[in-house]
């Protein structure tokens, strides 16, 4: 059946509009937390932690409802006791700490454990001490592990961790250095064995520098694991490094836990590989990955996974051909919830920020889970693109994009139960104090950066149904002219555009090839006054750098250098006008690293650098105004085709 179609065209981007473990709940499922039924029982009586994380203290007390936040309902334990501090290698102390029994099985689920630390709403206490060698350490090498002290208080008990690992953590945009607001990685384990927080061997504590809103990590795994996705949990907690404070972060459990992997996939058994930048279930690509779990076989499951997708070359049998190595449908819900959440810099997307997963047993199949998901909620994804190798094998495929539509229509349905936009403004107001005196925090538009979380679900529902009008693409051809908007025609409104018509030289793309007016007998530039003298000519045919400036050297000017915030706001303004794409500017450091010049020679004062620019990932030499981040500078591959802006007498 075909869906109601909105959008113009379908492979659309459309940027978004820029104390305790109690908990609200619904007839349906508790939004702080991320579950769904279940009921809720009372125990009362002794209640002891598992017993891998050391000796217990154990308390009668009372027992007061809560819900875990993966989808487990469980006991939680009011303590009766003052608080308790235990030192020593276990790292443990419990006074009516969450009970462990799983409520579905009545076994012992050491996962259950760490809960306090992830209540929704929960701020825990973090006091690292680093001696002076650990931080000439961290200061020389962040990414090597040195030694170090924690102190943790959550849900009101304290627990002593001596000599565990620390390291910094974070890439391109997310790295810090202590003297910021820096990232840590902590391995409780490292240098003692067996130690452990409340069953974790390993935590990631995230420093939210690219999250105004401090909310989306546990915001967006809560969903994940809402829809049935393997995902870490996350809470706050607020950080301090030899007494100084650094703020409030997101601690984050890092998915090669045994505790996690029991709970998820009844073993900590089997391969885990991340996936940074680029990488793919690809052959050329699979030593990008890094392993993080199994036994070191050289990739070699790895590569049969990317040789047996390389025999896939039928979209009419992909779905039943990918099924014999892939659990599908983990895949799609995946797909679906990282594309719903406008997880751009994820695997379906961008091929980044991912794991994949696949147990131990012969013929087990392999799942996905998500990771790095700071920059969601900002863009409104098409639910069938992306460059992930799956994702547009999937999209190829009739029979997975209905399949995939099904997914998405799980995801709306979970968003809609769980109440994320309400989740959204709560989880904002309760940790508004602690943002407030965040002393190292890089944003002070915390409310607004919240209001559009909140809108980002209020609006979404609505784009991805739009999206999913081209399920079937030839459902979809509004003015007949026998080209589809999901796949071929740029305007579906009008049959004289489509693939083959002819360019009438009218500043639009009638022939839908990417370019406006692309023919000899049309001018490939727009005229504009700029502010002050001289005019600007804006040139939509792209060219790599050295060609945009030539044009700009034939037509007697330079590519534009900006010297003031006045000339970056017209520029931004009539670049992104003329068309919605990156644009060339005259900046660039070619000739020596980091000493940027403007090609007229034009003095650099003024600049307008986007977060954690310029970072020349991959010799990028040449800067651009780029449409996602607003028109702020990025530096760039100066072969990299763009449009460009010229300044002329």
């Amino acid at each position: 059946m075909a869906r109601n179609f909105v959008y113009r065209t379908a492979p659309l981007l459309v940027a978004a509009a820029c104390t305790g473990s109690s908990a609200q709940t619904t007839a349906d499922t508790d939004p702080t937390t991320g579950t769904s039924g279940g009921e809720t029982t009372t125990t009362g009586g002794p209640t002891t932690t598992a017993p891998t994380t050391g000796t217990p203290t154990t308390t009668d007390a009372a027992t007061t409802d809560a819900t875990t936040t993966d989808g487990t309902t469980t006991e939680a334990v009011t303590a009766t006791t003052s608080e308790t501090t235990t030192t020593g290698t276990t790292g443990t102390a419990s006074t009516g700490d969450t009970d462990t029994t799983s409520g579905t099985t009545g076994e012992t689920d050491p996962y259950l454990e760490a809960e306090p630390l992830f209540a929704f709403g929960a701020v825990a206490e973090f006091d690292i001490t680093l001696s002076d060698e650990a931080i000439a350490a961290l200061n020389a090498d962040g990414k090597k592990y040195t030694k170090g002290d924690l102190v943790a208080t959550i849900d009101g008990q304290t627990y002593e961790l001596p000599e565990i690992g620390v390291r910094l953590k974070g890439n391109y945009g997310s790295y810090r250095t202590l003297d910021q607001k820096a990232a840590f990685l902590l391995n409780f384990d490292r240098y003692v064995d067996d130690q452990l927080l409340l069953g974790l061997e390993k935590l990631a504590v995230n420093n939210m520098v690219q999250d105004c809103s401090m909310q989306q990590e546990i915001l967006g795994y809560m969903l994940f694991r809402d829809v049935g996705i393997a995902a870490p949990r996350a809470g706050h907690v607020i950080v301090r490094v030899n007494g100084e404070p650094y703020g409030l972060y997101t601690a984050v459990e890092s998915v090669d836990n045994e505790p996690y992997l029991d709970h998820w996939y009844g073993s900590d058994k089997g391969s885990i590989y991340e996936g940074a930048y680029g990488s793919d279930i690809h052959d050329p690509l699979v030593p990008s990955f890094d392993q993080d779990n199994g036994d070191d076989i050289g990739f070699a499951d790895l590569y049969e996974f990317a040789a047996a997708l390389d025999t896939m070359n039928d979209p009419a049998t992909f779905v039943v051909d990918v099924a014999a190595v892939l659990d599908l449908a983990n895949y799609l819900d995946f797909a679906a919830t990282e594309l719903y959440l406008g997880h751009w810099d994820g695997y379906a997307w961008t091929k980044n920020n991912y794991y994949v997963h696949r147990p131990q047993e012969d013929g087990a199949l392999w799942t996905f889970m998500p990771w790095g998901i700071d920059q969601i909620l900002r863009d409104h994804l098409d639910p069938f693109g992306g460059q992930g190798r799956l994702a547009q094998m999937c999209a190829a495929s009739l029979p997975c994009r209905e399949l995939l539509a099904d997914s998405f229509d799980h995801v709306l349905a979970r968003v809609e139960a769980l109440d994320l936009a309400g989740a959204a403004a709560e989880l904002g107001a309760s940790i508004a104090p602690a943002v407030a005196a965040d002393p190292r925090k890089e944003c002070d538009d915390h409310v607004n950066a919240v209001a559009a979380n909140v809108d980002f679900f209020m609006q979404r529902a609505a784009s991805v149904e739009a999206g999913l009008a081209c399920t079937v693409p030839s459902d979809v051809d509004v003015d007949g002219d026998g080209f589809s908007a999901c796949t071929d025609d740029c305007d579906d409104n009008d049959p004289a555009v489509h693939p083959g018509a002819q360019e009438v030289c009218d500043l639009d793309d009638d022939n839908c090839d990417g370019i406006w007016d692309n023919d000899p007998l049309c001018p490939h530039c727009v005229e504009k006054d700029l502010p002050g003298p001289g005019t600007a000519q804006l040139c939509f045919v792209a060219l790599p750098f050295a060609e945009a400036e030539a044009d700009c050297v034939a037509q007697g000017g330079h590519l534009l250098a900006i010297p003031s915030q006045e000339i970056q706001d017209w520029a931004v303004a009539e670049a992104f006008a003329v068309a919605g794409s990156d644009w060339w500017i005259g900046l660039n450091d070619i000739d020596a690293e980091d000493d940027f010049v403007w090609t007229d020679g034009t003095p650099l004062g003024f600049t307008a650098w986007n977060e954690g620019e310029p970072n020349n990932v991959g010799e990028e030499d040449c800067v651009n105004l780029p449409t996602w981040s607003a028109g702020l500078w990025n530096d760039l591959v100066c072969d990299t085709p763009l449009p460009y802006i010229c300044q002329t007498p």
